[in-house]
């Protein structure tokens, strides 16, 4: 009869305990400490977690929909990541990070976990940045990151989509950019610029799925390890290869919707919908229709010359009509779960600004 596996009880970290929580990761990374998790005191689960011995780190993901669940990483896949990344960027002993994401995500663990490698301190006006689109855009219309970013050797952008526009606006601006995509199953972002990190493979699959392997993919969900598997983990995304080799994501796969019997790759429309002039954030999310089955909805943020009318036209330049939004929500803000990520919820219970 197999032994049963040695389990750790989990030690839990509010996210304003960072000192606390760089010591707990430095010991888990390097000393065979007890695995650790971040969350706010009011997300903190009833019962104490136990994982098995080799879990450095427990991270809650950030689902659009809130749906969460608990990625167990060890030391030997957040350190793969953080060695990646390192090579990618050509990063030194010694130089910094600055910290600027939330600590209750892998993004922002991932930043100590550099820092700890790298045996230096975080600080604001670190060599290696990170944020989420949003932050960037904020930068640009001058808040006091703006200089930072400038000045930095890499600025890691993740976390929801970037639009070409804002990425342009950025190199511009003398930012060194580089896009990122990734995921808490994949110890943060695992493809720079469309090119995998070294060690990281990607396949795409026959439906356009992509499955992601290498040596920093997570060891599993807490009671649940679906999505794991061959050594990999098949994301929800899908994607395909540009003519230059570079990784496009091109959305979910939960994304692809029929509508009056046509599909809709609402990843590809969301991308037409940013190109349109005066389109500053987009999501679209699908509702119910007796009509057509499913209807899309377009959430924006920008300005009042932004109507139904005009999103759909310009979608029609390059898709079927059939393709474009139904219903317009007009925004002053996003609202977003997690780190850049759209709430469906929220946007679900919003009035319509028009519809047809």
């Amino acid at each position: 009869m197999s032994a049963k596996p040695s389990l750790r009880e989990v030690v839990i970290f509010a996210p304003n305990q960072l000192a606390e929580i760089t010591a707990a990761l430095k010991s888990a990374l390097f000393a065979a400490g007890p695995p650790l998790l971040v969350l706010e005191k009011t997300n903190w689960p009833a019962d104490r977690l136990h994982v098995p011995s080799e879990v450095a780190l427990v991270v809650a993901t950030s689902g659009s929909t809130g749906s969460a669940k608990y990625v167990l990483h060890s030391a030997a896949t957040l350190l793969a990541s953080a060695r990646a990344t390192h090579t990618a960027v050509a990063a030194k002993p010694g130089e910094r990070w600055s910290l600027r994401l939330p600590l209750t995500h892998i993004a922002g663990l991932m930043v100590i976990v550099r820092s700890l490698l790298l045996e230096s301190e975080l600080s604001d006006d670190g060599e290696y940045q990170a944020v989420v689109p949003t932050q960037l855009f904020r930068a640009l219309q001058g808040d006091e990151s703006l200089a930072a970013l400038k000045n930095a050797k890499a600025v890691l952008v993740g976390g929801g989509p970037s639009e070409r526009k804002l990425i342009n606006e950025a190199q511009a601006a003398g930012i060194n950019v580089i896009t990122t995509y990734g995921m808490s199953e994949t110890a943060g972002g695992c493809v720079y610029n469309g090119t995998p990190l070294p060690g990281v493979k990607i396949l795409i699959d026959s439906a356009q799925q992509i499955f992601i392997s290498g040596p920093q993919i997570a060891l599993g969900y807490l009671d649940d390890s679906s999505g794991f598997q061959d050594g990999g983990f098949l994301t929800q995304d899908i994607g395909r290869w540009e003519d230059d080799g570079r990784l496009e994501i091109l959305g979910r796969a939960d994304e692809v919707v029929i509508s009056g019997g046509e599909k809709i790759l609402i990843g590809a429309i969301e991308e037409r919908i940013r190109s349109l002039s005066g389109v500053l954030d987009v999501h679209l999310f699908t509702r119910k229709s007796a009509e057509w089955g499913e209807e899309v909805v377009c959430a924006v943020v920008g300005g009042n010359s932004i109507t139904l009318s005009s999103i759909r036209d310009h979608v029609a330049e390059i898709f079927p009509r059939s393709s474009a939004p139904r219903a317009l929500i007009l925004l002053a803000e996003m609202p977003l779960r997690g780190i850049g990520k759209p709430d469906r919820d929220t946007l679900r219970g919003l009035p319509m600004t028009e519809e047809i």
